[in-house]
């Protein structure tokens, strides 16, 4: 008996030594933990400090562009990683990711890098996601852009920027407008007024420039794959070039993957037929020249920086932003490519003609003055020039577009 009662106290203090040693081991244990909080605040503090710092920078050079020194430095490189060998406008490199990916894998020196969505080995995955509303459940996204994440190479802390697509929207002003080519004479008996309207209560961002082949490949990458089936992606040599294979209905999805609609033929007269008094924001007439460039009805001018006609094709290749902007900040507004709007005042005068598929003598290259595309194929018989016809027909034409959006 006095062996079992010997045996059950050692059991005891066994047990209350082992239930000791555990509390001190976890008391040990968070005490170490405490006095590492501090030192562990300082390093994500600062880790967090560079991070912002870098974000600072990213949106500098998302906005600089070509201007920033990141490019200058990595130009070569960069251009040389993606193929590209013939020049281009380079202010299209704002609010583009491409400086970002040849920054990512040409510059060491950087303390932090940018993050792939996917933790795939796959070389080719893009450092960001494009988004939408149109493939996003963001709560509150407004407009779409591009979500990229940077890494503090230091600490490997994240954070995750999101940048606004909108360095190339040219806003249009408010005032009052006109559609179509001026009428000078009556055609008929019958009373004819001019088609006039005004955004006063709208504001109205236009794309400056025709969809280019890179962002129909981020659609590709990004967009409802039920749209973009049987779509190829671009090379990268074609890059800075207009997408100009698009059927109607696909431009049309395509303007809704970014949130906004096809451009409008009377938008697009509003944003280039110059104002005559550009401090008179609701003339009593529209009296409007049939060239952006002037306000004079007569003076027509052969020049390829203003048109790019027929006869600019055997001096140099087509590229975005050949010619001049227009009084709103609209380029390739004649010239180039066809482009083909949504017309709903007249919808079977849906297309610009004035491209280099007519040489500068053609009577195409005006203003409002619109041939129709059935918006479903590229050969001739798609097309109704009103009988004045190219003089060599292509087996493909091409049909380039622009996107825009409304504000109220």
């Amino acid at each position: 008996m006095k062996d079992f009662k010997r045996s059950k106290a050692i059991l005891i203090t066994l047990f209350i030594c082992a239930v000791l040693m555990c509390a001190g081991w976890i008391i040990a244990q968070k005490w170490s933990i405490s006095t590492l909080k501090p030192d562990q605040f300082v390093q994500d503090k600062e880790a967090l400090s560079r991070l912002l710092e870098n974000s600072s920078e990213i949106q500098r050079i998302w906005s600089e562009g070509e201007d920033s020194r990141e490019w200058i430095s990595l130009k070569k490189e960069c251009l040389s990683y993606y193929q590209i060998t013939e020049t281009f406008d380079e202010s299209l490199l704002r609010c583009n990711p491409m400086i970002f990916e040849c920054l990512n894998r040409f510059n060491q020196k950087l303390n932090f890098r940018f993050v792939k969505p996917d933790l795939s080995d796959d070389q080719n995955q893009k450092i960001y996601r494009y988004l939408t509303k149109s493939n996003t459940s963001h709560i509150g996204l407004e407009h779409s852009g591009y979500l990229f994440t940077i890494e503090d190479k230091k600490n490997r802390k994240h954070l995750n920027l999101f940048l606004a697509d909108q360095c190339h929207e040219v806003f249009l002003q408010n005032r009052t407008y006109a559609y179509g080519e001026e009428i000078l004479e009556k055609k008929s008996s019958e009373e004819t007024e001019d088609y006039r309207f005004d955004n006063f209560n709208q504001n109205i961002y236009i794309d400056q420039h025709l969809v280019m082949n890179s962002e129909l490949n981020e659609w590709i990458d990004f967009g409802n794959p039920n749209f973009t089936e049987g779509l190829k992606k671009s090379d990268n040599k074609d890059y800075f070039l207009p997408a100009t294979s698009l059927t109607y209905s696909q431009m049309e999805n395509y303007c809704s993957f970014k949130g906004k609609q096809l451009m409008q033929a009377h938008i697009f007269d509003a944003a280039t037929f110059l104002p005559m008094d550009l401090n008179d924001i609701n003339p009593k007439n529209n009296n409007r020249s049939p060239y952006y460039w002037t306000k004079k009805k007569s003076e027509f001018k052969s020049d390829c920086s203003l048109i790019f006609a027929k006869e600019c094709l055997q001096k140099k290749n087509f590229k975005i932003n050949s010619t001049s902007p227009t009084w709103a900040g609209l380029t390739d507004s004649m010239g180039g490519p066809f482009e083909v709007f949504r017309n709903p005042i007249d919808p079977e005068s849906n297309l610009k003609a004035a491209s280099y598929y007519f040489n500068f003598k053609s009577p195409w290259h005006k203003l409002g003055f619109r041939a129709s595309w059935d918006g479903e194929d590229f050969d001739l018989r798609h097309f109704d020039f009103k009988g004045i016809n190219p003089e060599i027909i292509p087996q493909k034409f091409q049909v380039g577009f622009r996107c825009m959006r409304e504000e109220k």
